[in-house]
């Protein structure tokens, strides 16, 4: 893929600005619909730093859609990994560690322990594939400017210098924590901008003596009598290399200088326990954690996905995961309307559906973190009961299936039943079918190969019961009305499961995404009527 040479603008659909697991995740989407669109990215490679490390179920479901999750599995630790260990040090005294989640089979996917850079290394190999869309990396975004009918996006190639105008409908800011695309748009975040001040440092050693050490996600380290605060060690391949992250500031990095090589193998001599660890640097980091999420994802023809919408603190690993969410949400909106059928009045609510979800995914995190902070303080206290409480209470760390799949927007492009607000807990995942939810997965054969999730993938679809055929006729006889196709699907009498209660002669019309946009759990004496109406209050 190669930029064009004209002095002329050039007249791109969709130009992206961010070539991290967020920018890929749309490009990708956008590919997935046949939308063309130029994606900008500073760096000349994707990044070479761990960053963040859980991918999990919703995540690997769209992945699965997408033929890569196997892909994504082999750079992951095995599974039943998702645990801490808390220790004075990684081969000595520990005083207990959390407990793996349970998969209670909510999903035809499981969360892996997988870090960032072999995820972006999977997606940019996967998105090259397709003819669709420009790729350039080593090309910075410089500037916008929002025209009467269109976006004006200026770059500029890092080796050459040279400067590209395009002409685009809409500009999707997934550059990051500190999105250039959004402070040009003058959108405010919200929260606190500095919690702390962390530096990560990336080292290389053989530590296979270690307890689990080709299983553990990490080890929270209070290293008695060592100069250094209690941190965290993570394991990024269960072999050999470890990413130390550790507090160094309130505000700003009070340290004189970075850790020079030398005091990183000491750092990790003490996190290891190993007084003579033969350890080399591979890079390193200093980050602030943040809490902060966007006062709008969208600003006329501009959208913020991702780092570049909301801030959350590492803990719980929701960050990359939101943002590729966020483009799942987001993808299927931009191309209706860049093709016609749906009003651009469906973007407006990415903005009412995904920003809800960051700030409850935001308050998770911070609760975590603050966690955190109880068990390191009893970790100081040496009051093992005390220690014991908080290592117990850490399960709710890392048990989020609740989190990860029970979301459901309130408000957006959903049509409200009447049914009471849906209640989740981060912890435990209740399927159900009311509009705003995934719709629950179902196993649709006895070799476990097809699911229900299957269905939603580029149409709506509409969900019969086992006794709805006029619906399902209905649904055929819509299909095809201003050029919206709707697919169709019948569940069976084995598959009224708990959270099902779409009935027997009920339907449901479901979004490109997997969620329920609208529910009548009876028949109707126009089904057909009633359908066409429900897609006309969507898209219009």
């Amino acid at each position: 893929m190669t930029q064009d040479s004209s002095p002329q603008p050039v007249s791109q659909p969709v130009v992206i600005v961010g070539g991290g697991p967020v920018g890929l995740s749309m490009a990708i989407l956008l590919q997935r619909f046949g939308i063309e669109f130029t994606l900008l990215e500073r760096s000349t490679h994707t990044t070479d730093h761990p960053k963040a490390r859980g991918t999990y179920a919703r995540t690997m479901e769209i992945f699965r859609q997408w033929g890569i999750d196997g892909l994504m599995k082999r750079h992951a630790l095995p599974d039943g990994s998702d645990f801490f260990t808390f220790c004075e040090s990684m081969t000595g005294h520990e005083w207990g560690r959390t407990n793996p989640e349970p998969n209670v089979g909510h999903s035809p996917c499981w969360k892996i322990i997988q870090s960032q850079d072999t995820v972006e290394e999977e997606l940019l190999a996967h998105a090259r594939r397709s003819p669709v869309g420009r790729i350039l990396f080593g090309h910075e975004f410089l500037q916008f400017e929002e025209l009467e009918g269109s976006i004006s996006v200026t770059s500029r190639e890092v080796a050459t210098g040279k400067t590209t105008v395009w002409q685009a409908q809409y500009l999707l800011a997934c550059d990051g924590a500190a999105s250039a695309v959004r402070r040009q748009a003058s959108i405010d975040m919200r929260g606190p901008a500095t919690l702390a001040v962390m530096a990560n440092e990336y080292w290389q050693a053989d530590l296979s003596q270690v307890r689990d050490a080709h299983l553990c996600a990490g080890w929270r380290v209070h290293a008695k009598g060592s100069p250094y605060p209690i941190s965290t060690v993570l394991n990024t391949n269960g072999r050999d290399k470890w990413l130390t992250l550790m507090p160094v500031g309130r505000d700003a990095d009070e340290r004189a200088g970075e850790r020079t090589d030398d005091e990183v193998v000491q750092l990790a001599r003490a996190m290891s326990g190993v007084p003579n660890l033969d350890a080399k640097v591979i890079n390193r980091s200093v980050w602030r954690m943040s809490r902060q999420v966007a006062a709008n994802f969208r600003k006329g023809r501009v959208l913020l996905v991702g780092d570049a919408a909301h801030r959350f603190p590492p803990n719980g690993g929701y960050g990359m995961n939101s943002g590729i969410q966020d483009a799942h949400n987001l993808a299927w909106k931009l191309s209706f309307v860049l093709r016609g059928l749906a009003s651009p009045r469906l973007l407006d609510s990415y903005d009412s559906e995904r920003r809800p979800v960051a700030e409850s995914n935001a308050d998770f995190s911070l609760h975590n973190a603050a966690r955190f902070i109880q068990t390191d303080e009893a970790l100081r206290s040496g009051n093992v009961d005390r220690i014991n409480f908080w290592i117990r209470d850490s399960d709710n760390h890392i048990h989020s299936i609740g989190q990860s799949l029970g979301f459901v927007y309130e408000e957006g492009a959903v049509i409200p039943d009447g049914s009471g607000k849906h209640l989740w807990h981060p912890r435990y995942y209740e399927p159900t079918d009311r509009p705003g939810a995934r719709f629950p997965h179902i196993w649709l054969d006895a070799t476990r190969r097809q699911t229900t999730l299957d269905w939603f993938d580029k149409e709506f679809v509409l969900v019969a019961g086992p006794k709805a055929e006029d619906w399902m006729e209905a649904a055929r006889r819509v299909s095809g009305t201003n050029g919206v196709a709707l697919q169709v699907r019948q569940l069976e009498d084995s598959h009224q499961k708990d959270g099902l209660l779409v009935g027997l002669r009920g339907a449901l019309l479901v979004r490109p995404d997997g969620h329920v946009a609208w529910r009548r759990p009876w028949p109707a004496s126009d089904p057909a009527a009633e359908l066409s109406a429900a897609l006309q209050t969507l898209l219009s």
